[in-house]
């Protein structure tokens, strides 16, 4: 199952979602600011996949400078719109 969400704009981020059915999560993160907030933003999307009950699945987040908060947004949007079939 795979979902999308979010838009390569400035400040905000695009998130892939494929969610499997083993294999735990793998987080992968592209973003110039990986090496002072990747922690963060891995936090952040493994707290939504938790919130949103998913164990396995693999989420790629292209980050634009975006805070937290829309990282976990698009993240639970991504799981959501797979979950349901969708990938808008």
């Amino acid at each position: 199952m795979f979902g999308v969400a979010g838009k390569e704009a400035r400040q905000d981020c695009f998130v892939k979602v494929n969610i499997k059915d083993s294999g735990g999560l793998n987080i992968t993160i592209n973003s110039k600011l990986n090496k002072l907030f990747g922690r963060h933003m891995k936090i952040a999307a493994e707290e939504a996949a938790e919130e949103m009950g998913i164990k396995n699945a693999e989420i790629e987040i292209n980050d634009f400078s975006s805070l937290d908060f829309t990282i976990k947004a698009r993240t639970k949007t991504a799981i959501r719109r797979a979950l349901n079939g969708k990938s808008e």
